[in-house]
């Protein structure tokens, strides 16, 4: 296995260059070592996936039970959560199955128990995985300190746990992993880490975000429990989950300081290994589990990083008031758990930069006043409202949760100086208030005065309800400023523009919209057609379309993978070199929909060469009707004799037609909902 390209390097002398068509096979962790390795020979790097549970299932029985492969029917329990672990690792597979063919009583129930037990945390000393930890070892080995830190730190999650990139980030800066060097931020070292991680295997991209972009990623299994094992050799990480088990404390003996404690836990049985330890050294505590698991904030001084979620159908209430008192604090998130009258004193926490409310802490008025003007992060739910001079927070790159509502003109205008926001979310509910002295054109052209200003904007989400048309049909439709240019994602949620807004067009970086129009004119087709860097597409059409339909030309959105339409009547038309990397195609229209003219739909959906998924939604007439409560009139027929009625199955049996001239057999999914 080559870990590195100056190895790489040395191996190619040793080779005669000719043409007599050796071939050269090369293994690696390291993507970018596999792409080097192909460069020279003009090769293919092939990527290994995990096996299917067919397939790991006949490798594992062929293991353990030689040549008959047949596994006794009171073992196959075993043998499926013993597999679930070792999800599809050739390696793993036949290292456990390796182990139980060595056993006389390789039928024993017995034997298969105690091997499913140890599987609890499998690479702690037991012979199977010995090998399973030694090519871990080699690959961790190989990091970087600086990589070995970040990588570890991932032990404080549970298993399976989807772990936001994101917020993974901001932990790390948070936690004094970072350091700047040679002119990058801490976010873009920070952020080269994770690539790292991610080139080198070590971690699994779990999602994408609508930008192409990874979201979230997951530690497998086998790799979470190695990282606990090195975090427990360094006192790096203590994790106390359920049933009542330690990893990381040396059993608890005698007097014992934790650096960073992670509970997992659902009894109070489980923090009780806590009495016996000291918590004022911990810098870093996360808690998922039931409230009344909750250790002592008290007990703790240095903390820097704090995440608390609390599990339950209810709010719960619990004292919160020391986290005022974490002077060295920088990362704060809470779930679960009433939290107002505790972040009246957080201006106190001057190191504080990620301040992150989730569902749960309750409904209540936040003053922006009362926050550390150090922060870089704000983010709270819908059922927090943000109030007080959001002017003064002048390091804010995130702002998620700004209510426009109950604002005047000068708050609009604070908006504007907040340079360093990249990503903003501005939510339009319940009533408006402007003062005295504004009115809705005065206070809405602050907001997009403001919005212009931002030059360093790149996500923008306005989130709305359907009543509140005013903002986009007679302002942001004609939004004379400038728009952000720099803006990679655009969602207007909940809002109805007229017609697509021609600044659309100037978005040349832009790469997801989600847009909802009254009416698509041939226009507004041409406009979304000139972003040519788009990758995510959702366009809900309320009303009219041309009588052509939706017609996609040749050459547009070349760069397109997801597309999301919404229209009483699914009628598209794709062109030849339409959308020519569009993996998803998703469609929402009406059971019972009048058209004039032909009766084809999604003409020319066989153009779409990496078509992979195609979904439709065929809504009743009520649902339908709760999606478009206010313009919908079902009922009006257009003054043409040529009409065609169609309903839910003759909807359905065109687009199964229309989708089975397709070469590439997407998966289909056809729901009436």
């Amino acid at each position: 296995m080559i870990f590195g390209q100056s190895t790489h390097g040395t191996l190619l002398k040793s080779f005669v260059e000719n043409n007599l068509g050796s071939r050269v096979i090369t293994t690696t962790q390291i993507e970018d070592v596999a792409k080097a390795c192909c460069s020279c020979f003009h090769g293919h790097v092939y990527r290994i996936r995990p096996l299917s549970d067919l397939d790991s299932r006949r490798l594992f029985y062929r293991r353990v039970f030689y040549s008959d492969g047949v596994c006794p029917e009171q073992l196959k329990n075993f043998a499926d959560e013993i597999l679930k672990k070792c999800d599809g690792v050739p390696l793993a597979i036949l290292s456990v199955a390796s182990y139980l063919s060595s056993h006389e009583e390789v039928n024993s129930k017995e034997t298969w128990e105690k091997m499913q037990n140890h599987f609890g945390f499998p690479l702690e000393g037991h012979p199977a995985l010995e090998w399973m930890r030694h090519v871990l070892t080699l690959g961790y080995n190989d990091l970087s300190l600086e990589l070995k830190t970040c990588l570890l730190y991932l032990g404080i999650f549970p298993k399976a746990y989807k772990i936001k990139k994101e917020d993974l980030v901001k932990r790390w800066i948070s936690e004094g992993f970072i350091i700047e060097k040679h002119g990058y931020s801490h976010q873009e070292i920070a952020k080269s880490y994770f690539s790292e991680l991610i080139n080198r295997n070590m971690i699994q991209i779990a999602e994408y975000d609508d930008c192409g972009h990874v979201l979230s990623c997951r530690v497998h299994d086998l790799m979470l429990d190695f990282i606990i094992l090195k975090s427990t050799e360094e006192n790096f990480i203590t994790v106390i989950k359920e049933p009542p088990t330690v990893n990381g404390a040396h059993n608890m003996k005698g007097h014992f300081e934790f650096r960073r404690l992670s509970l997992q836990v659902g009894n109070s049985e489980c923090t009780q290994v806590l009495d016996n330890t000291a918590l004022t050294q911990a810098r870093s505590l996360n808690f998922w589990g039931e409230p009344e698991c909750m250790p002592c904030l008290s007990s703790f001084q240095l903390l820097r990083v704090l995440h608390l979620y609390a599990r339950g159908d209810e709010y719960q209430h619990y004292d919160l008031s020391p986290i005022c008192n974490f002077f060295q604090l920088s990362y704060l998130k809470i779930g679960g758990v009433h939290c107002e009258k505790q972040l009246r004193e957080l201006h106190k926490l001057q190191h504080l930069k990620t301040l992150e409310l989730a569902s749960g802490v309750g409904s209540f008025r936040l003053d922006v006043s009362i926050l550390p003007s150090t922060l870089c992060h704000l983010i709270v739910p819908t059922s927090v409202e943000l109030f007080g001079e959001i002017g003064r927070m002048k390091a804010l790159c995130t702002l998620v949760g700004f209510s426009i509502l109950r604002r005047d003109v000068k708050s609009m205008k604070a908006l504007g100086g907040l340079s360093n926001l990249s990503e903003l979310e501005l939510y339009l509910q319940g009533p408006f208030v402007p003062d005295s002295d504004s009115n809705y054109d005065s206070v809405y052209d602050a907001l997009l005065l403001s919005l212009s200003r931002l030059g360093r904007l790149q996500s923008i989400t306005f989130h709305g309800l359907a009543r509140y048309t005013y903002l986009t049909k007679y302002v942001l439709t004609c939004w004379s400023a400038p728009p952000p240019s720099n803006l990679h994602r655009l969602h207007a949620q909940g809002f109805t523009f007229s017609i697509v807004p021609d600044w659309v067009a100037q978005l040349n970086q832009l790469r997801s919209l989600k847009i909802e129009v009254r009416s698509l004119l041939r226009d507004g087709v041409e406009v979304l057609a000139r972003l040519t860097m788009l990758v995510h597409l959702t366009l809900f059409v309320r009303e009219h379309v041309p009588l052509e339909g939706l017609v996609i030309r040749g050459g547009a959105f070349p760069n397109l993978k997801e597309l999301w339409f919404r229209h009483k009547v699914p009628f598209l038309m794709f062109e030849a070199g339409a959308m020519p990397r569009v993996q998803s195609l998703t469609i929402e229209c009406y059971a019972q929909a009048e058209r004039q003219g032909d009766d084809s739909v999604l003409d020319g959906i066989e153009h779409l060469g990496s078509l992979e998924t195609f979904k439709v939604y065929i809504c009743n007439q009520e649902n339908f009707s709760m999606l478009y409560p206010l313009t919908l009139n079902l009922s009006k027929k257009p003054h043409v004799e040529d009409i065609q009625r169609w309903d839910k199955h003759s909807i359905e049996a065109m687009l199964r037609k229309a989708i089975n001239k397709h070469p590439g057999n997407p998966h289909v999914s056809i729901e009436l909902v």
